[in-house]
């Protein structure tokens, strides 16, 4: 056998790799033989055909049983002989079997990029003192509050802060933009309502229908539409009054507190936890910009392209929540193709900085931390810890997962070499 490697660009390689006939032959010769052991053709027994008609007969599963047996093993030889550790799957291509009886074909494959981090400790990085005011734990409680509410049905016109439970079509120029919208509460209050609108409801009563024009804003999900005006058909269902508990001991004991002094202190806690968290979200992705900014690593190609197609899906199946239709989604997809496509460069150049990162600090992930991780996915979920570990070990997910928490094993490891500087 013989090969050849070439470079391409980036980290892909192509290898052209050549089977000699004798190889051919006798690898054509076992694979015919043992189609001649099941074929089943009129006038023979089992076995006992002459070659040439089993030839002729099972031209094709010869031909990709043949294929079957000569290109892995020889692949695996001319990576070997190149000593080549590959990414990705091979592209296979340039598939022949010559007039002469040699075997040809090339393999188009990634390779494991060179990644050279420098200086990775001691990154500089900023956050805020962290505080939380009585406003702010007042705020909370109010929201808490709010989820507590009643929603009386009411046969009076709705007032300001009664909700609409409404059908709503949207229209532009007499043509539907979007899906009809079923049973959409609707605050009776400009500033909580989308684009204003729930203003326009004031004095309705159950059955009314009033048309109420609006701006839609620029950032509407379709460009097509942002920034113009658009008729919203509204249709009264049901009318409701929105009736809060009041702010004291008793509702504190309501969701599970001896008194509101207990209510507000937990809700600070929590708070100042969640601060905490987001302040280290934000040093996290200063480390990260800095890293991005001082890399020069080649992608693969392959990973790159696998990573954009997922933000696609996830972009289009968005955009498909709100309403948009398949014409305009294909369009929106054209105009961030772009910011998609750095967003995926940057996610594999991340996955590369922090692997080498791990690497070099030995950094491991033990089978109790990712146990504990599954533990904490099924509570979440609601589910047992044997069925999330199950599926997680039967879809083959047991390996992400790890590849998952080394990387964030990493990104804490550079947070604690990291010099913090606090803003008051």
């Amino acid at each position: 056998m013989k090969s050849k490697l070439t470079k391409l660009k980036g980290t892909a390689r192509q290898l052209s790799v050549e089977i000699p006939k004798e190889t051919v032959d006798q690898t054509f010769d076992e694979v015919l033989e043992g189609i001649r052991k099941e074929a089943k053709i009129p006038g023979f027994r089992p076995g006992k055909a002459p070659i040439d008609i089993v030839k002729k007969n099972y031209a094709k599963d010869a031909e990709d049983e043949l294929h079957k047996r000569l290109i892995p093993q020889a692949y695996e030889n001319a990576l070997a002989e190149h000593q080549i550790n590959p990414l990705s799957y091979p592209e296979l291509s340039d598939i022949n079997l010559s007039d002469a009886g040699v075997f040809t074909f090339t393999a188009r494959v990634d390779v494991y990029p060179e990644v050279k981090v420098k200086n990775y400790k001691k990154l500089k990085v900023s956050t805020t003192k962290i505080d939380v005011s009585d406003k702010e734990a007042d705020e909370v409680l109010t929201r808490i509050r709010n989820m507590h509410a009643d929603f009386n049905p009411t046969d009076r016109p709705l007032e300001k802060g009664d909700f609409g439970i409404c059908d709503v079509d949207t229209t532009m120029d007499g043509k539907a933009i979007s899906k009809k919208r079923e049973n959409m509460w609707i605050e009776v209050d400009k500033e909580a309502s989308m684009m204003g609108i729930g203003e326009e409801l004031l004095g309705l009563k159950k059955g009314d229908k009033k048309d109420i024009e609006a701006t839609l804003p620029e950032n509407y999900p379709d460009k097509n539409y942002a920034g113009k005006k658009a008729e919203f058909h509204v249709e009264v269902k049901e009318t409701r009054e929105k009736k809060v508990p009041d702010l004291g001991d008793e509702f504190a004991k309501k969701i599970g507190k001896e008194n509101m002094d207990e209510a507000k202190s937990e809700v600070k806690t929590q708070l100042i936890e969640q601060k905490e968290s987001d302040a280290k979200g934000e040093m996290k992705n200063q480390i990260l910009e800095q890293l991005l900014r001082n890399d020069s690593t080649e992608l693969p190609e392959s990973m790159v392209k696998r990573q954009l197609k997922v933000l696609t899906e996830r972009a289009e199946a968005d955009l498909a929540k709100k309403g948009v239709d398949a014409e305009s989604i294909e369009s929106h997809k054209k105009e961030l193709q772009d910011q998609l496509t750095k967003e995926a460069e940057n996610k594999v150049k991340i996955y590369f900085i922090l692997g080498e990162v791990a690497d070099r600090e030995n950094l491991a992930v033990s089978d109790e931390e990712v146990d504990s991780w599954i533990k904490s996915l099924a509570a979440n979920y609601n589910k047992t810890f044997e069925e999330v570990k199950k599926y997680y070990q039967e879809h083959d997910l047991v390996g992400g997962l790890v590849e998952q928490l080394r990387e964030e094993k990493a990104l804490d490891f550079l947070l604690e070499e990291a010099e913090v500087a606090v803003k008051k």
